[in-house]
């Protein structure tokens, strides 16, 4: 049992008094012995929900080594993200297959208990939206559909630029799968995206990045993929409060467009989060290089992912947008949890739920994080 001033269970639910953690799930008895650990009064939350994540400590999750996605996820979990969807940036059909035969691997042992599936972030992007990713390795929508069939087992998301001739195949197939498809790095229309939801595209990635924006081609203005997105009354979006990605500006904006039930916070998170300032690292097959605070390419013409993980672009986001609390914790748990859906065994504290929680303090520092029941010390890889 895990004693609390407040628990945060739900979005626009919160509980004084204890949470009940029974082998492994949020239950309101238990009749086995609980194990009891003092929340000295911290705010307890779900445990954060990190559907764009690509990597930590030097190591991508396009590298063929499990012991490089046990480093990435070990990381993340100690920053408070107990649940990741691995996400490969446009990389090699040989090195997708790679990756996402090790998460199916690692998602049949109980030794990678926060890996909830695998995020393709392309390689289905339109050439000049295509930000870090390396030109040569995009990839038609024809070309994936014949990759990902028979369907990996690990894939949970893909995202690609809905207006590439084929795309409408693509997405039909994967989400009659259930399978989340997110438009971004796209140039789509306002005609583009409205087909693409008709067959079924639910989510938006990271907003403002690799978007095409309002055009007036002539007399008329006519809305980019980042207006419609705003515009949306029930898509699913991302942002990236990192600090760098966005001015405060344009997450208030999104905030007030979507709201915390629809808006996600995501890291975006490279290899070079934990990193030392000019150390270099891979993301896909790009080279990107640690800032202060953030990361771009070598060649200084695009950001490279973010170096800042979940819990941080949470208070990050809060300070920069006054957004309260509760709204906060939802975009970094419920809200991401059901883009992917994951929801409510992951994102939420409801009866039934996985045993993932935090212990935040007033400034939205994560104090502690327990994983499947177990509080997380120096060994954070635990089993359910």
């Amino acid at each position: 049992m895990h004693s609390a001033s407040a628990v945060h269970t739900a979005p626009g639910h919160q509980e004084h008094g204890d949470l009940l953690i029974c082998r492994g799930k949020v239950s309101r008895a238990c009749p086995h012995d609980p194990v009891a650990v003092d929340a000295g009064g911290l705010l307890v939350a779900p445990g954060l929900v990190d559907i764009h994540v690509h990597g930590a400590a030097g190591h991508d999750l396009a590298d063929p080594d499990p012991a490089a996605w046990h480093t990435v996820l070990d990381t993340h979990l100690c920053a408070g993200t107990t649940t990741v969807l691995a996400t490969l940036a446009s990389t090699t059909p040989d090195r997708t297959a790679a990756a996402l035969a090790i998460a199916a691997a690692l998602m049949r042992t109980p030794h990678a208990p926060t890996l909830a599936g695998v995020h393709l972030e392309g390689p289905c992007l339109a050439p000049e939206q295509r930000g870090a990713h390396d030109i040569s390795l995009l990839r038609s929508p024809q070309q994936v559909l014949a990759e990902l069939t028979p369907l990996p087992e690990a894939l949970r998301m893909v995202t690609l630029a809905p207006e590439l001739p084929g795309a409408d195949a693509l997405i039909t197939y994967l989400t009659q799968h259930r399978v989340t498809v997110s438009a971004g790095h796209s140039a789509a229309t306002g005609h583009d995206l409205a087909r693409a939801r008709s067959r079924g595209l639910s989510h938006l990635a990271h907003l403002w990045s690799g978007q095409s924006t309002l055009t007036r081609p002539a007399l008329h203005r006519v809305p980019g993929l980042l207006e419609e997105s705003l515009a949306s009354q029930t898509l699913t979006a991302e942002v990236i409060a990192d600090g760098h990605h966005l001015p405060a500006a344009l997450l208030t904006i999104a905030l007030r467009c979507l709201g915390p039930d629809r808006l996600c916070l995501v890291s975006d998170a490279t290899a070079g989060c934990g990193l030392d300032t000019g150390r270099t690292f891979h993301t896909g097959a790009s080279l990107g290089r640690v800032h202060d605070g953030y990361a771009a390419t070598t060649d200084h013409t695009s950001l490279c992912g973010s170096i800042t993980p979940l819990a941080t672009c949470m208070s990050r986001m809060r300070d920069m947008t006054a957004a309260p609390l509760a709204d906060v914790l939802t975009m970094a748990t419920a809200t991401p949890a059901r883009a992917a859906g994951l929801y409510p065994r992951r994102g939420s504290l409801l009866p039934g739920a996985d045993g993932d929680a935090v212990l935040i303090d007033p400034d939205l520092h994560v104090r502690a994080v327990i994983l499947g029941g177990h509080p997380q010390t120096g060994s954070p890889r635990t089993a359910r």
